[in-house]
């Protein structure tokens, strides 16, 4: 079996790539590092199990100095992509590193592009691994070091991109070392503010093929860095950091100034003038769930600036998110839908969304909706009310998708913002007539459903009230629905308590409900003025300014005083 064949694989390159490695033989040599730097890309594992075998790495740096060209340039590549995976890291930093920074005054650039990037790739680890006892041990020579050795890598990469003479492969060897070296807030903001760098790599994404993967990881994972949002820090870490700085002591939890929030909003303001939707549109050609998985968390960073949604569907950007909302690992669809969520937030979906866009999205916002995340809960909600609230097509897809018990959960929920957002998604989704029919039929759950949107209208928060007692309003136009109001216990009373409301909206709201009640039948009127409801009518329709409203009031008063002259006769 495929079990077996891999053994055999490990085996068979266990053994003849480390032979290779030692011969004498100048292809042979080459032969082994050549198929090592393979294995390394086809299965990390393999390639970290050979080069960490007994002695090899010591081996390889025995007279490298000695080697051609050829030779010493395999080896870099090979240190180099070791140097992304953490096991590897520690040993080339210890057997490599002096190697690799020689190279840095070497006339070949190829060869002091690739030891720039794998020595970028160590100090990067050497920064950011301080365990919590050693800040003191960093905050001498070493750090100030490292900090200006950051600065002459990163230049490097940077004239190495411009320099139009240099080969692509090359350049995309730099714009891998940039890319890790802009999760340094420095490189961030150098980067982003060098205009001719960024449209030299947006140019190269346009022009190499669609299966570039190293190119597209490098460019998507710096826009990912350059465009991130810092961490919001729990109550505990910000408690950790106040004792810390009390003690006179750093913290890898402090953060740069330059990754304040201001300065990621106005990153994402300049990559996007640069024309970075574009890059992306190519990129996510690529089928790589990695990179199609940075490339939705640069679209959900972009678009978590509000200035920048038009200019994102404006340049095509729903077109290309769709489909990683759709199809993908869980990631993908996450970071995605949330981008589009956003985006049908504060757009006119007939605008954002056009043709089939607006139905394909509904699956993905019911899945956000079941996630774990009270934010994307409450965007995802948001975004099914605005794009339901215009269409009657996009009602009955989020009814056909199972979504009514989905958004009725969320009305449990501890935060009252996604409270809100889900009552106000039912109140508008009660316009379709299976949703209606589900409220309003009494052999349903309805009487059930129809409690909790009274207790709703009940609640401190100004929105759900009024999207509740909405939906009741709506509702209201079945006897049914009128008859599971009045037999709760407070049914009545509470209307009697909305009509008294500050708030014309929910005043108008309970005069509608009562109105239809007062067509219903005799008991139904019978019940409203044993409990006073016309004395509270009449003294509305007196204090009540607004004409619209009142003209409902008066037509419920008209409606019960048919009855009650009727019973005098």
């Amino acid at each position: 079996g495929d079990k077996s064949g891999l053994e055999l694989f490990k085996k068979i390159t266990g053994r003849t790539i480390p032979e290779w490695i030692k011969s004498t033989e100048k292809q042979k040599k080459l032969c082994g590092y050549i198929s090592l730097e393979s294995l390394f890309q086809i299965s990390p594992e393999l390639g970290t199990n050979i080069l960490l075998k007994e002695g090899l790495l010591e081996d390889m740096m025995d007279c490298v100095e000695f080697e051609s060209e050829e030779i010493q340039l395999a080896i870099a590549d090979i240190l180099s992509i070791a140097c992304s995976h953490k096991n590897c890291r520690a040993l080339v930093t210890v057997h490599c590193q002096k190697y690799l920074s020689s190279l840095m005054t070497s006339k070949n650039n190829k060869l002091k592009t690739t030891a720039a990037v794998a020595l970028t790739k160590i100090m990067l680890d050497e920064k950011s691994s301080g365990t919590p006892g050693d800040e003191k041990q960093n905050t001498g020579g070493k750090v100030r070091i490292i900090d200006e050795d950051e600065a002459l890598l990163s230049n490097l990469f940077e004239n190495i991109v411009l320099n139009d003479g240099n080969d692509v492969d090359l350049k995309i060897s730099a714009i891998e070392g940039l890319a890790y070296s802009s999760l340094k807030p420095t490189v961030k903001e150098m980067i982003t503010y060098h205009p001719t760098l960024l449209k030299e790599i947006f140019e190269l994404v346009q022009k190499v093929k669609a299966n570039n993967n190293t190119l597209f990881y490098g460019v998507a994972v710096m826009l990912s860095n350059i465009t991130t949002y810092k961490k919001r820090l729990s109550e505990t870490e910000e408690q950790y950091l106040k004792l810390k700085k009390m003690a006179g002591e750093a913290s890898n939890l402090e953060l740069d100034p330059v990754d304040d929030d201001e300065y990621v909003v106005n990153r994402g303001k300049q990559v996007m003038n640069l024309g970075v939707i574009r890059a992306l549109t190519s990129m996510s050609k690529n089928n790589s769930e990695t990179i199609r998985q940075v490339i939705a968390k640069v679209f959900l960073n972009l678009s978590t600036d509000q200035n920048n949604r038009g200019a994102i569907v404006q340049q095509g950007g729903v077109k290309l998110l769709i489909p990683l909302a759709t199809k993908g690992s869980r990631e993908v669809m996450m970071y995605a839908t949330q981008a589009l969520a956003k985006i049908a937030i504060t757009m006119d979906p007939r605008l954002a969304f056009r043709g089939e866009r607006a139905a394909d999205l509904v699956r993905p916002l019911l899945i956000l909706c079941q996630g774990e995340s009270e934010l994307c809960q409450f965007e995802a909600l948001m975004a099914l009310t605005n794009l339901g609230s215009v269409d009657d097509d996009i009602r009955m897809r989020i009814y056909n998708a199972k979504g009514i018990p989905i958004i009725e959960s969320l009305q449990f929920s501890d935060n009252v913002m996604v409270r809100r957002a889900s009552t106000e998604c039912l109140c508008n989704m009660m316009f379709c007539e299976p949703v209606y029919e589900m409220y309003s039929e009494v052999e349903n759950s309805a009487a059930n459903k129809i409690k909790i949107l009274l207790a709703l209208s009940d609640v401190e928060d100004f929105e759900t009230r009024r999207a509740s007692s909405g939906a009741l309003a709506i509702l209201s136009t079945s006897p049914n629905v009128c008859k599971m109001i009045v037999e709760r216990p407070r049914g009545i009373d509470l209307l009697k308590d909305l009509m008294s409301e500050q708030s014309i909206e929910i005043q108008h709201r309970c005069v509608e409900i009562i109105k239809n009640m007062t067509k219903v039948n005799k008991e139904m009127v019978e019940i409203l003025i044993k409990a006073k409801v016309p004395e509270k009518l009449t003294e509305f329709v007196r204090e009540c300014k607004i004409e619209s409203v009142v003209s409902v009031a008066i037509e419920a008063l008209q409606e019960i005083s048919k009855y009650s002259s009727s019973s005098k006769k």
